[in-house]
């Protein structure tokens, strides 16, 4: 027996004849395991690409942000000394900008909490017919169910309906996925508009950073 998938989908499935002549519950569990083990084949296993966890990224956002609020200010002190120094009056005008990301590290990390919250392992996608199939996150296929009446016509019918019900499942699946992190703030749409939110309030920060910049070395110069 032979699965073959592409893009995530099952494309064709070719079934032995000798396996027609078992019952079709028989039929029906060896159908499952090579289907399912065609997407266990196919799901990635080069260590060297790791998979990006949501959760676990937050978790190291939160340190990188720790060290860079530490970075900034020690960098702050430190231009703060020296524009004491250096000033023409009593200090730096409107004192040292500082460049704060802080507060956007902190939407990004619950951003990324809220995508990796979303829990799916429970969601299941079915299909019904001559042929049914339930699918789980993986994408697994967990059940599979043939009726009699599928085992008519050979083994090319029966392959069809097998790749027509693995398929619907699978949409199916993935249908129910989009509604649980559209109804939990992790859509797509939710999510790329809070990145593109967020990409401006950083422009934003960098714009009044450099503005600040520019009014401190404007009130620094040799004193006399």
């Amino acid at each position: 027996m032979r699965a073959v998938l592409a893009g995530g989908r099952l494309v064709a499935l070719g079934i032995d004849s000798r396996l027609m002549r078992e019952p079709h519950e028989v039929v029906a569990g060896r159908v499952a395991e090579a289907v399912d083990a065609a997407f266990g084949e196919a799901r990635p296993h080069d260590d060297s690409v790791p998979l990006i966890e949501p959760l676990a990224l937050a978790r190291e956002l939160r340190a990188v942000r720790a060290d860079l609020d530490a970075r900034m200010a020690r960098l702050t002190a430190s231009v703060e000394v020296s524009a004491a120094g250096l000033s023409t009056g009593s200090g730096a005008p409107g004192g040292v900008p500082t460049l704060d990301f802080g507060e956007l590290f902190d939407q990004l990390v619950e951003m990324l909490e809220t995508i990796g919250g979303v829990p799916d392992e429970d969601l299941r996608g079915t299909s019904a017919g001559l042929v049914s199939a339930v699918c789980a996150p993986g994408p697994r296929l967990v059940a599979l169910s043939v009726t009699p009446r599928a085992m008519h016509g050979g083994p090319g019918a029966l392959g069809g309906r097998v790749v027509c019900a693995v398929n619907d499942a699978l949409a199916d699946l993935e249908a129910r996925t989009r509604l649980r992190r559209a109804g939990s703030g992790a859509g797509v749409e939710q999510v790329m508009a809070r990145v593109a939110e967020l990409r401006e309030q950083g422009a934003l920060r960098m714009r009044a950073y450099a503005q600040g910049m520019a009014a401190l070395m404007t009130g620094i110069g040799p004193h006399g």
